[in-house]
């Protein structure tokens, strides 16, 4: 009784544990923003929408190279708006959801990437008319 009862407690710590640092992991790490999610803070654009809940998007970690500083862009779908402040001329209720893609895969996936140094690139999808 008493081996079984540990096991449970151990059991449970571990479910308890996973769950806690699970959750705080997937809100850190998360790649995705939603129109609701930022709905939910009463933001005024996409840059303070980012900037209070997924900031590290909004960061540059290091200098990749002497010759080129390391950037964070911004794309509508394939186009290239700019840098972060792009997100400045757009309001949540315009987009369907944000998604965040770290440098290798951006200089690998969006158009016109090769030659620069990048951090990440933050994906705009564009709320569809209905």
């Amino acid at each position: 009784m008493r081996v079984l009862s540990r096991i449970v407690t151990g059991a449970a710590l571990c479910v308890l544990a996973a769950c806690a640092s699970g959750g705080q992991a997937t809100r850190s790490t998360s790649t995705e923003l939603t129109r609701e999610e930022m709905q939910s803070i009463n933001a005024a654009n996409l840059y303070e929408a980012v900037q209070r809940l997924r900031p590290r998007w909004l960061e540059v970690r290091g200098e990749r190279s002497f010759n080129m500083p390391v950037e964070i862009v911004v794309f509508e779908n394939n186009t290239l708006l700019g840098g972060p402040e792009a997100l400045r001329d757009l309001t949540p209720s315009s987009i369907d959801r944000l998604r965040y893609v770290d440098g290798p895969r951006a200089s690998a996936t969006l158009p016109g990437l090769a030659s620069r140094a990048v951090q990440g690139a933050i994906v705009i999808e564009m709320r569809r008319q209905e």
